[in-house]
């Protein structure tokens, strides 16, 4: 079924949108950081994961809470803020948000080239660079394809990423060791937190779920579950699976192996255990990419619909598919993947969904203010003026997790920023009457 006036098709239940969204952050945390947390956290890394699940439980109420105000697609990372926020402030959030999803395209992209590579009894050695082009322009026919191709290929990395995991942490149950788990942390409890705030890019990508608002079959309820399921599996597989590989391996081995995941089941599973693991860290990094590509044409519609960045840059395909919005995506993060400019990106990421949870926060405590009459109609407790406590509470913890990137990132942050605010000024210059009203309408879903 089409969308009326936009070409998007409502394709998306509740395991398709739970597959994304969760496909998107597990592919990223548990293969990529959990040993890099490590060094900081060591046998304590499953209560940086616990804590930094916090903010996530605080940004994702606040999103359903927007979601269920009005389901729209590029809803969380631009609509919203523009709407009840500020115009140039929500153009940025969505294109800081545009970036923040093309990086972990680009990084899970060289990531399946490096654990392919990763295979043991196998001489042939894949070019990380080529390979990672390669990965990226096949997931863009895929998605090019539509959501129900998108879906399908989603729905089986998933499940077979989860299951994977799952049967990981059961053969390592036995192999615990309690010396192990009492070594705690190397520098306290300052090293769990410095690993949360990394760890926070494990979780980056859950608020996506309300981006999706046009594509789903009963927005309400569906984005809802997408983004509830999305925060209690892979906050469930990090806390016990960063508990219990950290119990079977001391965490200096566990932080110092390339493939910290693969060096634990080799200990219980022998040389089968690193295949194991390699085959599902295929699953979910390819999981990850494909969620990621698919989410991220979807922002930059959403950043285009309102003719800032010129009016065909928001078509759709023939199948659905936010048509330029998947091209610039797929090309910026193959430039990014062969000018090796990856690691700038990714010390930028976090800072960039920080930056997006804040603004969310901030439009939900502005949302009775500019839209009564929405508010009036949500469910329950979403009414209530006590519920305002906690995108409070959200919106001061984000602040505090963006401080502690450090000045780095936020320099850098600050930069794409600047690039954006003068693409917005640019934008509406075109044609800046028509736009700016635009930009005071919700979209038509």
């Amino acid at each position: 079924m089409s969308q009326k006036g936009t070409g998007l098709h409502r394709e998306l239940g509740i395991l398709d949108v739970t597959a994304i969204t969760s496909g998107i952050i597990i592919g990223a945390g548990v293969f990529i950081v959990t040993g890099i947390a490590a060094q900081f956290a060591g046998s304590l890394t499953w209560l940086a994961y616990a804590i930094g699940a916090i903010p996530v439980i605080l940004v994702g109420i606040s999103t359903i809470f927007l979601n269920l105000m009005h389901p729209v697609e590029g809803g969380e990372s631009y609509v919203y803020p523009t709407r009840i926020v500020s115009k140039p402030l929500g153009f940025l959030s969505g294109w800081g948000m545009w970036l923040a999803v093309i990086g972990p395209v680009a990084i899970t992209a060289q990531a399946f080239i490096n654990y392919l590579n990763a295979l043991p009894g196998t001489s042939i050695v894949f070019p990380a660079t080529i390979g990672a082009v390669v990965v990226t322009i096949l997931f863009s026919l895929i998605n090019w394809a539509g959501l129900k191709t998108v879906k399908i290929v989603q729905n089986v990395l998933f499940l077979f990423m989860v299951a994977g995991i799952f049967i990981y942490i059961i053969l390592a149950f036995p192999h615990m060791k309690g010396a192990n788990i009492m070594m705690g942390s190397p520098l306290g409890f300052a090293g769990v937190m410095k690993a949360t705030s990394l760890l926070l890019f494990s979780y980056a990508g859950l608020t996506l779920a309300a981006d999706l608002g046009e594509e789903a079959k009963n927005p309400a309820k569906t984005i809802t579950w997408g983004i509830i399921l999305g925060i209690l599996i892979p906050t469930l597989l990090y806390v016990v699976s960063a508990f219990v590989s950290t119990a079977v391996l001391p965490w200096k081995d566990f932080a110092a192996s390339e493939a910290p995941y693969a060096a634990v089941a080799s200990t219980f599973m022998g040389p089968f255990g690193v295949v194991f693991i390699v085959i599902v860290a295929w699953a979910a990094i390819l999981s990850s990419h494909n969620g990621e590509q698919a989410v991220a044409a979807r922002v930059f519609f959403g950043l285009s619909r309102d003719g800032i960045l010129g009016g065909k840059t928001a078509s759709v395909n023939t199948f659905g598919t936010p048509a330029f919005g998947l091209i610039a995506t797929s090309a910026l993060a193959i430039i990014l993947i062969i000018s090796g400019t990856i690691q700038l990106v990714a010390e930028i990421i976090v800072a960039m969904f920080l930056y997006n949870w804040i603004i969310t926060h901030i439009a939900v405590l502005m949302a009775r203010k500019k839209f009564p009459e929405l508010v009036d109609k949500l469910p329950g407790i979403y009414r209530k003026k006590g519920f305002l406590c906690l995108p409070a509470l959200g919106l001061a913890v984000s602040v505090y997790l963006l401080i502690l990137q450090g000045w780095k990132a936020l320099l850098y942050a600050a930069v794409w920023m600047i690039v954006g605010y003068l693409v917005y000024l640019v934008g509406i210059s075109r044609n800046k009457k028509e736009i700016l009203s635009r930009m005071d309408r919700w979209p038509e879903s």
